[in-house]
């Protein structure tokens, strides 16, 4: 899953790659920015998962920044209560973001990142 400017400059080597490991990808991609980190979105992506027959043990990899890791990330923990989940980050900041912590999520109207999943765990 990425974004129609970074699928342009990395999506098909990393499709590629996938293919000679012999994995069948799919490219999922999203329109760019903040404002598509929505449910309205993560309901879409759930009907190409349904449609795509994506079974629970197979990947969704996020290729890209903040918004494609939170929406992927977030996509993939709810779908079949929770898939395998990739980060590809393609910047310093995207590094950043995804190393800590494990938490994804979408917006709401009411605010940022409201609706989310964390994989951390807490102490017992």
């Amino acid at each position: 899953m990425t974004n129609p400017a970074i699928g342009e400059r990395h999506a098909g080597a990393v499709l590629e790659s996938l293919k000679v490991a012999g994995f069948e990808p799919l490219l999922y991609e999203i329109a760019e920015g903040e404002a598509h980190k929505t449910l309205a979105t993560t309901a879409a992506l759930y009907d190409r998962f349904a449609s795509d027959r994506l079974a629970r043990g197979e990947p969704v990899i996020a290729l890209g920044g903040g918004v494609i890791g939170d929406l992927a990330g977030y996509a993939a923990a709810t779908w079949l209560r929770g898939v395998p989940f990739v980060q590809i980050p393609t910047s310093l900041l995207a590094m950043v973001d995804a190393s800590i912590g494990g938490k994804v999520g979408v917006d709401l109207p009411a605010g940022k990142n409201l609706v989310g999943h964390s994989n951390s765990r807490p102490w017992c």
